[in-house]
C-alpha cells in the first residue's frame, strides 16, 4: 500500500516506518526538512504544502505534534502544542477534501490526556473526561480529524499511553538516572502509569489499518497499567539498581508548574476495545516486558 505519515521522524514514526518498509509498503513522511530523512527505495519525503490532488495514497497516519513534555508549559508554549497538532491536522484535511482519489482510512494521533487526571477510576473509551489543559489539547485535535467521516473516510483516533522503548520517549529519559542508583518515584507514587511497548503500539497501529470495521476512538495502552511506585520497583529491579530517591510531589510542581501533572496524575486506562476486537498483546505485564529489553 501506499501511506502517507505525517510525523514520521518521530520516536514512533521512525519505528512505524521501519516496520511498514519490512512489509514492503511505501511509505510517503511528511515533514519540513525532507533532505534530513534517509534514503530509501520504499520511502520518500516531501512537505506538507507539496501535497497535490492526484496524489493517492491508500492510509494516513497523523502523528505530528510538539513534544507535550519538552518545556514548560507557559501560555505561549501551550498555543504551540495546540498549533502544532491543528495546523496540520486541518491542512490534512483540507487535502483530503479535493484530492481525486481519497484515502481509505485516516490514523489520527492522539493521547490518553483527553480523560484528564482521574485517579483510581478505571477509564474505557466510553468514560466521560475531566476537563483540563490536556483534555482540551486532545478533544480538539481528535475534532479536527474527524471533519473527514463527512468524505466517508474511515478514522482512527489513536489515544496512546506512555510508550516504553530505551531508545525513545520516558525511558531514555529516566534511564541513566535509574542506572546511577538515583532513580524513586513521583511524589506519593500512587498515581496509575497507562504504558505500553512500542511493539504492541506499533502492532495495534497496523492492527486497526487493516481492521476495516473498527473507526472511532481506541486506548493504546497495555491491559495492565501499574502505579508510579511499581514501575519504580520493577523497573529499579530490571536493571539492578536500588531507587531510594524519590521526588517530591512539591519539587516537581516548584520545578515544572502545571506541567508537573504529567508525572502526578493518574490515569488508569483499560484497552477495552482493542480487547474486544481480539487485539493480542505481546507484553501485557510490565515487569517481563522491561526484563527483555533491558538485559
Amino acid at each position: 500500500m501506499n501511506i502517507l505519515i505525517a510525523g514520521g521522524s518521530g520516536f514512533l514514526g521512525q519505528a512505524l516506518t521501519q516496520t511498514l518498509v519490512s512489509q514492503h509498503h511505501h511509505i510517503t513522511i511528511l515533514t519540513r526538512h525532507p533532505s534530513k530523512v534517509a534514503h530509501h527505495a520504499q520511502v520518500q519525503a516531501k512537505r506538507l504544502t507539496d501535497l497535490a490532488v492526484h496524489d493517492q495514497y491508500d492510509v494516513v497516519i497523523n502523528l505530528t505534534g510538539a513534544g507535550i513534555a519538552d518545556a514548560r508549559w507557559s501560555d505561549a508554549r501551550k498555543a504551540e502544542l495546540l498549533d502544532s497538532r491543528l495546523q496540520t491536522t486541518q491542512a490534512l484535511v483540507r487535502w483530503m477534501h479535493q484530492v481525486e482519489q481519497r484515502p481509505q482510512v485516516l490514523l489520527s494521533g492522539s493521547a490518553i490526556g483527553w480523560y484528564g487526571a482521574q485517579g483510581d477510576l478505571i477509564l474505557t473509551e466510553h468514560s466521560q473526561p475531566h476537563d483540563e489543559f490536556v483534555h482540551q489539547l486532545c478533544a480538539a485535535w481528535e475534532k479536527a480529524a474527524l471533519e473527514v467521516q463527512t468524505l466517508g473516510i474511515r478514522t482512527v483516533l489513536l489515544r496512546t499511553g506512555v510508550v516504553l522503548h530505551p531508545s525513545g520517549g520516558m525511558l531514555k529519559r529516566v534511564l541513566l538516572p535509574f542506572k546511577l542508583g538515583l532513580g524513586g518515584r513521583l511524589g506519593d507514587g500512587q498515581q496509575w502509569m497507562s504504558w505500553v511497548s512500542r511493539q504492541d503500539w506499533i502492532a495495534a497501529v497496523l492492527f486497526l489499518m487493516q481492521q476495516t470495521s473498527l473507526q472511532g476512538a481506541f486506548n493504546l495502552t497495555a491491559p495492565h497499567p501499574v502505579t508510579n511506585q511499581t514501575f519504580t520497583t520493577q523497573f529499579a529491579q530490571a536493571l539492578g539498581r536500588p531507587a531510594f530517591f524519590p521526588a517530591p510531589a512539591w519539587v516537581l510542581k516548584l520545578l515544572l508548574g502545571e506541567m508537573s501533572g504529567l508525572l502526578l496524575d493518574s490515569q488508569r486506562i483499560d484497552p477495552m476495545r482493542l480487547q474486544q476486537a481480539e487485539f493480542q498483546f505481546s507484553h501485557p505485564e510490565l515487569a517481563s516486558y522491561l526484563s527483555s529489553i533491558l538485559k
